[in-house]
């Protein structure tokens, strides 16, 4: 069972497993950092900052985002729509982290939500320090069940974030970006969002090293865990 971080209140929780921080290791498999919760909950942005804060102490992270795994020619789940791990090419996604942990992977995948399709782009190594990334960030609602049952993860970090907040955030974005109607947004979420986040996201807060109500005091609780002494 998770505590509360000393001096954090009730805005991260910080499993018992944080008493030894990890150390980046420069000679083996690139370490991973990855980044669940329910949709709309925020893990997109939380990931970009997260990025941004490792290279102000000089660290380079790969962002791989599991939405970009959705299979696209896949028939929606009669109960849980698009809201299901079998709704991720899972193959492709531990197959791009596997070459990405070797330091291998040139290509990132991406998938577009109104088209469903899927397409690469290369990986700008020019923006990298020569040594190339130090660590991996996978983020996303569904992949992570599949990833955490593959490989050890150095932080695993779980976004809690209010329903109300999640729907207030999820509407606009899904009418404006995705062109749907705010009737089938709403349908979509309570009928087959809520069900598959009970069945296959909510589980993974049990697995969680950090779990972020507050994303300032998440983001400093996962650098503390990824860069301090043992």
């Amino acid at each position: 069972m998770s505590r509360p971080g000393k001096g954090r209140g009730h805005w991260v929780e910080l499993s018992p497993k944080n008493n030894s921080n990890v150390q980046i290791d420069d000679d083996g498999d690139c370490p991973i950092v990855c980044i669940c919760g329910a949709s709309a909950s925020g893990k997109s942005h939380f990931a970009n900052v997260l990025v941004s804060q490792f290279e102000a102490v000089g660290l380079t992270a790969l962002l791989l985002q599991c939405d970009n795994y959705y299979r696209s020619a896949y028939a929606p789940d009669p109960i849980y729509g698009f809201d299901t791990i079998d709704a991720i090419d899972v193959d492709a996604l531990l197959g791009d982290l596997h070459a990405a942990r070797q330091r291998t992977l040139t290509r990132l995948r991406q998938y577009d939500m109104g088209s469903r399709a899927v397409g690469y782009r290369t990986i700008d190594f020019r923006s990298m320090p020569a040594a190339g990334y130090d660590l991996i960030l996978v983020e996303g609602a569904y992949g992570p069940q599949a990833i955490l049952s593959k490989y050890a993860i150095e932080a695993v970090v779980y976004l809690e974030t209010p329903l109300w907040r999640r729907i207030w955030r999820r509407l606009p974005r899904d009418v404006q970006e995705r062109g749907r109607s705010p009737m089938s947004v709403l349908h979509q979420m309570l009928w087959q969002m809520l069900p598959g986040e009970r069945r296959f996201i909510h589980p993974l807060r049990q697995q969680a090293h950090v779990v972020v109500r507050d994303p300032v005091a998440g983001c400093h609780a996962v650098l503390a865990r990824m860069t301090g002494p043992r």
